[in-house]
């Protein structure tokens, strides 16, 4: 049986990552510069937009990919699916923190380590 806390950390994670998406591809310029502590005048920068949007398009299909894993895949599986889904969320807070911000190993990373070590021990 898989556990609950396991689920609403996988599904927090998830949730925070369409917000991701909406800051990455659709916020303004000053909101995306301040989300990844850069200046406004390179996020105006067409490559780092593209980069950006990118990151974006990732956070956004992985949420999903989580909220649909936990919709519709059975709870044997689930816990496999959960560990490999939120791997990728630790990977790319660990990326982005190294790259933009120490921030992201608080908001991406951990919770991603977290969610593994949760779905892990369930």
């Amino acid at each position: 049986m898989i556990s609950t806390i396991a689920v609403l950390v996988s599904l927090i994670i998830a949730l925070a990552h369409i917000y991701f998406l909406y800051i990455e591809l659709f916020a303004s310029y000053e909101v995306v510069g301040k989300f990844f502590n850069i200046p406004v005048n390179i996020v105006k920068n067409a490559m780092i937009q593209r980069f950006i949007q990118n990151l974006g398009l990732f956070s956004g299909f992985i949420g999903l990919v989580i909220i649909l894993t936990l919709i519709i895949v059975p709870s044997g599986p689930m816990k496999y699916m959960l560990i490999f889904l939120n791997l990728f969320v630790l990977l790319n807070g660990i990326y982005e923190g190294f790259v933009f911000s120490k921030r992201f190993f608080w908001y991406e990373a951990l919770p991603g380590a977290i969610a593994i070590l949760l779905a892990i021990f369930m």
